[in-house]
């Protein structure tokens, strides 16, 4: 496989199913692009994400594709995309990630009241339980068995990044829920 130009590769990939060319395209481009994600990103996890995402979508998308150009060049381009949308769902994340620190102080004082307390609770709880099924999963994992972003995309088998964007809606939803109360 190794002899074979590009081209060759994703004619045997689209056509045949073939892993092997799969696998020697990722072995061809798998470090520039590490490079390239690594370089913008500064996390190596946060970069070998995206590539992951690139290469998942490449075999995944093999039967559509129509690749006008070089190989690596529609690689490039791809994994500027992941990157881009990495880094702003990791904003979003980041905002949402700190939800009661945007609860006004008027209701911590008033949480040492136990019917203001219980009330904040019944919101939290109505807001999480209306969640869509794996958004309210990543959300529960996340706050009462505290697993890291990883630990959950691990065990759910979906990409860091689905978890990230799914503890955004949930936080999102919640901070929302919880602005009205006075």
């Amino acid at each position: 496989m190794k002899h074979l130009p590009d081209t060759a590769l994703l004619e045997r990939m689209q056509a045949y199913n073939d892993r092997a060319a799969f696998d020697e395209l990722y072995h061809r481009y798998w470090e520039q692009l590490y490079m390239a994600a690594y370089a913008r990103l500064q996390q190596e996890a946060d970069a070998k994400d995206c590539l992951q995402e690139v290469f998942v979508a490449l075999w995944h998308k093999r039967r559509e594709l129509r690749i006008e150009g070089p190989l690596g060049s529609y690689l490039h381009v791809a994994l500027k995309y992941r990157v881009l949308n990495h880094l702003r769902s990791h904003l979003n994340y980041q905002k949402h990630l700190d939800i009661f620190s945007a609860i006004p102080p008027a209701v911590f004082d008033r949480a040492d009241d136990r019917l203001a307390l219980a009330e904040i609770q019944q919101i939290i709880a109505q807001t999480v339980a209306a969640l869509p099924e794996k958004t309210r999963q990543v959300y529960l994992l996340s706050r009462q068995e505290q697993l890291s972003v990883r630990e959950m995309a691990d065990q759910l088998g979906v990409s860091q990044q689905t978890i990230k964007n799914q503890l955004t809606t949930a936080l999102k939803r919640l901070k929302d829920a919880l602005a009205g109360f006075k």
